[in-house]
């Protein structure tokens, strides 16, 4: 499929209006699944000019709670309205018990996770009825239980599920600093006739490890391996990620035209070599005090407890191994400072008004209590906030601010109606030679992108009134 690039709704008026020149757009699934509104009607335009794949990041096909039906039936609507080219997902879970920790989170690369992973993927792919690609995701913390290196697992779960591959080489370097492998070695263990797609993109360098944030450009370290993947592999179809202060459209083209360029002047030079890897099972060493140390249910529930309590003590950091200098349980704290992050960004992109009236102490102080109350029971961010108006009439903010429940509620119901379904627009002159008679008669049905909200307080001038000048 040649050099694509990550559909961004920053990107959406210029693609609209100029239809760039590029082989495919790539579209997180999650965003598309849950609307009916300009977002789902943006995708189904740029379908008609563009291939499209479907990526997504809530499968959670490695989650000890039972496959979200809901979530893989809306997916398969969605694939049959805009017939992506191919469907992909990652190889962790994003949340246990029903709590959603809304990130690509690691589990141990045992022989119980990976029974559990192929089932579930063969699970899915049956109610698809379609192979997907599994993606490897980048980690910041390994486990003292884990039997196998991350390629050999990977390997397992396609060569037991029928799944393909998604090798982001992004995620292979980062792991490679990280966890100290040859990331050359961890290419050539992959059979490339399983390999459907490759990710590339930027991360960040904080010292002790590497953060993978789509932040800026694809690092020389990830070209070279890029290279040596194509001279393994061929031309497999590429994407560039930038999901972090995403420049505009212009800048973003030149990167996907950088791999364009190594995309076209490769050579597989060894075409044979990986695929003899397909016929090689690996083997999982059995005793040991610490291959017994945790179940893939109680890891995930010491994880989730972690992550959503911002609590170090009561961790129990005997499963994980020392990262770079820090101990295991350190560096969890990426993970929780992650999930409180992706939360306060959904309430802050919902409550602009909130925001603006309470200020950014007292507002970041209200998300941080609503985030501890609320946790979150959805995939989709988009409605963590749903419950942020009622949680607001027992705090002090509605005694200062009486009218503050009302304003949240507001913007909570334009957010909605961002997303709702839009039927065609109300034509005046249709109804202009109706009788007294039709007009007594007459029933109004609004269309569902309507809401209403009613309130004592003049809540749309202080809903206006955010945007102007102080």
């Amino acid at each position: 499929m040649g050099c694509g690039a990550g559909l961004r709704n920053k990107h959406y008026s210029f693609i609209l209006s100029d239809w760039p020149a590029m082989d495919w757009f790539e579209a997180v699934t999650e965003n598309f699944m849950d609307t009916g509104g300009r977002p789902l009607e943006t995708l189904r335009s740029i379908r008609k000019h563009y291939p499209v794949a479907l990526h997504g990041v809530s499968l959670s096909i490695a989650s000890c709670d039972a496959l979200n039906l809901d979530y893989l039936n809306k997916l398969k609507m969605l694939a049959k309205d805009i017939e992506p080219f191919v469907i992909s997902d990652h190889l962790c879970w994003t949340g246990v018990d029903g709590h959603n920790l809304h990130d690509l989170l690691p589990l141990p690369l045992t022989e119980e996770a990976l029974e559990h992973v192929v089932l579930r993927i063969q699970k899915v792919q049956e109610i698809l009825n379609r192979p997907i690609l599994i993606e490897n995701i980048s980690t910041y913390v390994t486990f003292k239980h884990s039997a196998v290196p991350e390629w050999e697992f990977l390997r397992e779960v396609a060569r037991r599920s029928g799944c393909g591959i998604l090798l982001d080489l992004n995620n292979i370097y980062v792991n490679s600093v990280n966890h100290r492998f040859d990331p050359m070695h961890y290419l050539e263990e992959i059979p490339g006739k399983w390999v459907g797609q490759f990710h590339l993109a930027g991360h960040t360098d904080k010292g002790a490890f590497l953060f993978d944030t789509h932040n800026g450009e694809v690092v020389e370290n990830v070209w070279a391996l890029y290279r040596r993947a194509l001279e393994l592999y061929g031309p497999v179809s590429t994407l560039v990620e930038w999901d972090e202060a995403i420049p505009d459209f212009s800048r973003l083209s030149v990167e996907v035209e950088k791999a364009k360029k190594v995309y076209s002047a490769a050579r597989q030079i060894f075409p044979s070599k990986t695929d003899e890897m397909a016929k090689k099972e690996i083997s999982f060493s059995s005793g040991g005090a610490e291959r017994r140390l945790a179940s893939l249910y109680d890891v995930q529930r010491q994880i989730k407890k972690r992550i959503q309590s911002h609590n170090v003590s009561g961790f129990q950091d005997a499963m994980l191994n020392p990262q770079g200098g820090s101990s295991g349980e350190e560096r969890m704290a990426v993970y929780a400072d992650g999930y409180l992050a992706r939360a306060m960004e959904a309430l802050t992109d919902v409550y602009e008004a909130v925001r603006h009236l309470l200020g950014e102490e007292a507002f970041a102080e209200l998300s941080e209590r609503y985030i501890d109350a609320h946790p979150s029971v959805s995939y989709n961010l988009n409605f963590f906030g749903k419950h942020l108006p009622d949680f607001i009439v027992h705090t002090s903010y509605a005694e200062k601010l009486p009218f503050l429940p009302d304003l949240a509620r507001l913007e909570w119901q334009i957010a909605e109606a961002f997303h709702a379904s839009q039927d065609s627009k109300f034509d005046p002159a249709s109804i202009a030679s109706y009788s007294d008679d039709d007009w007594e008669k007459m029933r109004i049905f609004f269309q569902p992108s309507v809401r209403l909200v009613l309130s004592g307080w003049p809540i749309k001038d202080i809903w206006e009134a955010r945007k102007k000048p102080p």
